[in-house]
């Protein structure tokens, strides 16, 4: 039986098994959590009881990140594994010392420090002849084999020895996904406690509308399940599964392929068919002329890098729904109780880091030509509870935009420090 003995040392079967079956439920963060844990104890419950009381050793810096919920979830899987009528309670703790082992490291420098090691450690099972090439394609200076065969973990110390904390940060997220070391997972975890990201789930995207507004009905309050009554003709919803490496222009492509494109349509046909239709959506309202409008503008040039470094660049999602309210300004008489229904664009970075990018026209923070503080208000009251929710408010104003030539300089300067500090493209060559 799991679980019989006072010790359980590191990694038995059955914590095995408890893994396998947090996959199952969907908790992989609950997964990643286990893979922390160095040692577990059962205490022996009362008798006449059959509650157990188990105890999973972490190292002391990684202990805040146990949650509740996620001792729970982890509690109602481990009494899937014990005789019925059992059931756990889990606590977290601090492993015992080990009179041999490195002291434990604190403080936040001494955390960057442990972030370059884990990531050396991370890429330490990789073969020596083979680390440079996995190393230039994380942007890392290119070196040779006979460098890493000497050292493989000093090879990767050389090229990150002068990387900022948010540099390593960036760095580990994406060397995680491919090379798992729960070490590494902590500390990212740690270092981004103060912004998580979104943690929401996500259920749809509806975006794009080109023309009038959709009309919307929760279906099913419970699943929070949403459906479009009328008007679907005139938005997209993209309704597959986001995984941790967030949205890519690669993924909304695929989507559209399979969705709307013709039969036997090529992956540039699909994308050329894609930006047609996301641009019919922009501008919406604008009195036309011989210039691109602000959104227009911003999308074309984030276009332009998409061609020079490939699809595997987030998506840029046009006019998001955020919130939905029925009534219109004009039916209401008033504004309604949502100061927000739409992003102007919104970008699903991995992490779950979602970047929220807006264009101020002066129906932001006027009415007519009068400066409205109430409107200026309504409108910071917003981003506000964006940033609570974990999104990443970035604004323009529009006066940035009214004249093209130094619009497109300020708006690919942006996307390209965007993408290069979140690890995307590669950092300039100094």
């Amino acid at each position: 039986m799991p679980w019989g003995s006072n010790t359980v040392g590191p990694w038995t079967r059955e914590l095995t098994t408890l893994s396998e079956l947090l996959v199952q439920a969907g908790n992989q963060r609950a997964v990643r959590l286990l893979s922390l844990v160095q040692d577990a104890e059962e205490t022996s419950p009362a008798r006449g009881k059959q509650d157990k009381n188990v105890v999973l050793r972490v190292r002391p810096i990684f202990l805040e990140l146990f949650r509740p919920t996620d001792l729970q979830a982890i509690a109602d899987q481990m009494d899937k594994l014990i005789l019925p009528r059992s059931s756990h309670k889990v606590t977290v703790a601090a492993m015992l010392a080990d009179p041999f082992a490195k002291a434990e490291l604190g403080g936040m420098g001494t955390l960057t420090i442990q972030l370059r090691e884990a990531i050396a450690d991370a890429l330490y099972p990789i073969r020596s002849y083979d680390l440079p090439e996995v190393c230039r394609s994380y942007g890392l200076a290119e070196g040779d084999g006979e460098e890493a065969h000497y050292s493989k973990r000093a090879y990767v110390r050389s090229r990150i020895s002068d990387y900022s904390q948010d540099q390593l940060i960036e760095l580990g997220t994406r060397i995680v996904e491919t090379y798992y070391l729960p070490q590494l997972w902590g500390l990212l975890q740690i270092l981004a406690g103060g912004r998580p990201g979104v943690t929401s789930t996500f259920k749809n995207l509806i975006f794009a509308a080109d023309g009038p507004k959709p009309e919307l009905v929760l279906a099913n309050a419970v699943s929070n399940t949403i459906e479009i009554t009328a008007n679907a003709q005139y938005c997209l919803v993209y309704d597959r599964p986001l995984g941790d490496a967030g949205l890519s222009w690669a993924d909304l492509v695929a989507w559209w392929m399979r969705a709307y494109a013709p039969a036997g349509a090529s992956e540039r046909d699909a994308a050329n068919q894609l930006y047609y239709r996301l641009a019919r959506s922009l501008d919406a309202g604008r009195t036309p002329s011989g210039d691109p409008g602000p959104e227009s503008l911003m999308f074309e040039e984030y276009v332009k890098l998409l061609k020079q470094h490939g699809f595997q660049l987030p998506a840029l999602v046009p006019q998001v729904y955020l919130h939905y309210d029925p009534y219109t300004w004009a039916q209401r008489g008033k504004a309604g109780p949502l100061a927000r229904q739409r992003m102007d664009f919104l970008m699903l970075l991995r992490g779950r880091r979602w970047i929220v990018i807006e264009i101020d026209g002066i129906q932001h923070y006027a009415t007519g030509k009068q400066a409205s503080p109430e409107r200026y208000a309504a409108m910071v009251a917003e981003d506000r509870k964006l940033y609570l929710d974990g999104y990443e408010v970035v604004r323009f104003g529009g006066d940035e935009f009214r004249h093209a030539k130094s619009a497109q300089a300020i708006v690919n300067a942006f996307f390209t420090r965007l993408l290069t500090i979140h690890g995307y493209l590669e950092q300039a060559k100094r």
